[in-house]
């Protein structure tokens, strides 16, 4: 493998690598780097449903999706696509957000193989949660560690969506008031295979905070606020251009990501398996 790495602070570009043909030992080599540099674009792969789903188990088990229906006869598949006629349609994954974290034990990796991309625009952004915990004063770092994130999936796919989600007519998104359930996680987490730690945060799927430094509704909106302006400033982040036959895999455990919804007119469409992670843990 050749790798690249595409910022100072996150993202890595990994040539010399064909992902039909991975043995143990490349599986290996590959999950370090996925979890050192966080974000990792593989260019000019060409995976059918089946081998997507037959390699991302050379990363780890399959971790369930809720909400979203597989493509047939790949279960472990989910199909993100945007019509070019569904102009006025939401762009799925367009606010910050990090896969699942309202489950009690989130995905450690994503993995996404782009098939159809616009000439122009689609562009996706990860930030490094770690490095946004790395940058803070000691003091903050030691309050935070306090601090526990209630998640939820309520403002994506409770029943009031569904409307929102149907008018995307290429994928299945089935609400259901089990969004409104809570999971709790700590604010700050150690990444179980690095050691680094990292804001386990993100602006949608956290509905609330607790902790001895929060005493009212206005200071956990404040610091709701405040976590999402620091998690997702531009310093952190990684911005990618896709291109068909790309294939990038993060860690949730350690990142946001958001999908630019500025392609107006044009298709797009991804295949996206999920790798199984741990329970979230400051320890």
């Amino acid at each position: 493998m050749k790798i690249e790495p595409l910022t100072g602070v996150i993202g890595a570009r990994i040539t010399g690598i064909d992902l039909q043909n991975v043995d143990e030992s490349a599986a290996k080599e590959l999950r370090e780097n996925i979890c050192r540099h966080q974000v990792v674009v593989i260019p000019d792969q060409s995976l059918s449903p089946k081998e997507q789903t037959e390699f991302s188990h050379q990363l780890g088990p399959y971790s369930p999706v809720p909400f979203v229906q597989p493509i047939p006869n790949h279960p472990e598949v989910i199909k993100i696509v945007k019509k070019a006629s569904e102009v006025n349609a939401f762009n799925f994954g367009g606010v910050w957000h990090s896969d699942f974290s309202f489950l009690e034990t989130p995905p450690a990796f994503t993995i996404l193989h782009s098939i159809d991309v616009p000439v122009t625009g689609g562009d996706t952004v990860w930030t490094s949660n770690s490095a946004a915990y790395e940058a803070l004063d000691s003091e903050s770092k030691s309050k935070f560690e306090s601090v526990t994130c209630v998640h939820s999936a309520s403002a994506s796919y409770s029943p009031k969506q569904q409307n929102l989600h149907s008018a995307l007519t290429g994928m299945d998104i089935r609400t259901s008031t089990e969004a409104e359930k809570t999971q709790e996680h700590p604010l700050v987490c150690t990444h179980p295979e690095t050691g680094i730690k990292s804001l386990f945060f993100n602006g949608t799927y956290v509905r609330g905070l607790r902790g001895p430094e929060i005493s009212s509704s206005e200071d956990e909106e404040h610091l709701m606020l405040w976590l999402h302006n620091w998690t997702t400033h531009v310093r952190f982040t990684f911005r990618h251009r896709w291109a068909n036959g790309d294939v990038v895999i993060w860690d949730n455990r350690s990142t946001q990501h958001v999908a630019i919804n500025d392609y107006a007119g044009q298709r797009r469409e991804l295949n996206r398996t999920t790798v199984a992670g741990e329970i979230p843990s400051l320890y």
